[in-house]
């Protein structure tokens, strides 16, 4: 029972220092202020801590399980905070991989300027539609990812004036359709 113990915290030693390596390095560093990378580390240390102390006092002395208890319980909850982290990396990568083409047109917040790269993306058959955290419509969007081919932005992209004119401009074209 005390080696299973000692492999569980090992293996959950080695999937959350794999995450947290993930996780600092696509960390986004205006969202800094989140301190969910910060609580991940600090609790991999501390993990990392009571399971030396349980080694060496186990090879010493009787095995006080509170000490791999301790480590089992900091990689856990240090893991919770890494996929909630990787999980948000994802989303922003895959948001800025999405509209990476489309700063240069956001930047002056001009519905002309996004009129013809809209032109140029029906032109291509590459038609995009910035999803709205606020104010999504699932149906909508499930819609035109399926029926119309249109791919979807990600719901944790900023924002822009010039992407509301994009899809008020793709909306015209569904309804044209």
């Amino acid at each position: 029972m005390k080696i299973k113990i000692k492999y569980i915290a090992l293996v959950l030693f080695l999937v959350d220092s794999f995450l947290l390596i993930i996780n600092i390095k696509y960390q986004d560093e205006t969202a800094s202020v989140i301190p969910d990378l910060d609580y991940a580390k600090l609790l991999f240390y501390l993990g990392i801590i009571s399971l030396i102390i349980y080694l060496i006092i186990a090879k010493f002395k009787k095995v006080l399980t509170i000490f791999v208890t301790m480590a089992i319980i900091s990689f856990c909850i240090s893991i919770f905070f890494n996929l909630r982290l990787a999980k948000d990396n994802y989303d922003r990568i895959q948001c800025n991989k999405g509209i990476s083409e489309y700063y240069k047109y956001f930047e002056f917040e001009s519905c002309e300027k996004i009129k013809k790269r809209f032109e140029e993306d029906l032109i291509n058959g590459e038609l995009k539609y910035f999803r709205n955290e606020f104010n999504s419509d699932l149906e909508f969007e499930e819609r035109l990812r399926d029926k119309h081919n249109i791919k979807l932005i990600g719901i944790s992209c900023t924002q822009y004036t010039s992407m509301e004119c994009y899809n008020d401009l793709v909306k015209g074209y569904i309804k044209k359709r």
